[in-house]
């Protein structure tokens, strides 16, 4: 008599396969190869600064805080780990709660801006490495297990089953973990048609496909799910960075690209600012790695 086959949901090799293929066929597996990498994070340091340094940045933060709290990360004397810091917004304020931070990230620039920080901000207890997830030795590195906390919050680190493992591995206690599942911002999907043809691809949507993949191995994680519908008034120059750096990995920047760019914003502008229109759907991932 043949075995009962598992339930779809039981079933961790077809998550991994099916996040593999939305990988391939999503926004971030339409970038040129030379593009996705260290050099695009180093090229967007200065302008994500800028761009999470304003109010929606100071409460997106503190969403964040609020829900660590919730779900119990904000404990004192943690020592924390956090893969794909950039400039150090959630290292930053945890760093004030926790008694160490390792912040990792592959991009020079941004660990330069979050170092920056820690000296004006008088925070000690932080650890900046230059270092890609994928890249990371846990047993050189003395972190196998070594973290109470370990997150990815909105970081591209964590990007199939092997990297994600790595994740657990790190941690003795737990996990928390971010993402975008939908990201619709103004000018992107009609510039997209303008400039590669077709419909822009969605980003991946990767925190189910972990969500799923946790339950399988037979983890509890919570999830947690959030709509969101913003608009920004920007200078013409400022929308027209903001989509050139959008762009960036998937096209040369030529003079005709950038002109076509430039159109679009100035046919766009009302009074002197472009109107962006931000509609994101976020998710939230926590579970403990000893409890399953």
């Amino acid at each position: 008599m043949s075995g009962v086959e598992k339930p779809l949901f039981e079933r961790a090799d077809f998550w991994e396969e099916a996040w593999r293929e939305e990988h391939r066929n999503s926004l971030y597996g339409r970038r040129l190869p030379e593009r996705d990498g260290t050099s695009y994070w180093n090229r967007r340091a200065g302008h994500f600064a800028c761009q999470t340094g304003g109010e929606e940045g100071k409460h997106r933060v503190a969403e964040i805080l609020h829900w660590l709290g919730h779900h119990g990360g904000l404990e004192k004397d943690l020592e924390v780990l956090d893969i794909g810091c950039g400039i150090g917004n959630y290292a930053l304020p945890l760093a004030r709660r926790a008694k160490r931070v390792v912040a990792l990230d592959p991009a020079a620039e941004m660990l330069a801006i979050l170092k920056e920080k820690a000296v004006a901000e008088e925070v000690n207890n932080i650890e900046p490495i230059q270092m890609a997830w994928e890249e990371v030795d846990l047993e050189q590195q003395s972190w196998r297990g070594a973290f109470d906390l370990v997150l990815a919050l909105m970081s591209p680190g964590i990007k199939d089953a092997a990297t994600l493992q790595k994740m657990m591995a790190a941690s003795r206690g737990a996990c928390f973990l971010a993402g975008h599942l939908r990201q619709e911002i103004s000018g992107r999907r009609e510039l997209w048609q303008e400039l590669l043809g077709g419909e822009m691809p969605p980003i991946p949507a990767d925190v189910l496909y972990i969500f799923h993949l946790l339950y399988a191995w037979g983890y509890n994680p919570s999830l947690d799910l959030e709509h969101k519908v913003s608009t920004r008034e920007l200078e013409p120059d400022q929308a027209i960075e903001e989509l050139e750096i959008f762009f960036y990995p998937h096209l040369d920047l030529t003079p005709e690209v950038r002109r076509v760019i430039g159109d679009h914003v100035r046919a766009h502008t009302v009074n002197g600012r472009y109107p962006s229109r931000r509609e994101m759907t976020a998710a939230y991932l926590a579970w403990r790695v000893n409890l399953h």
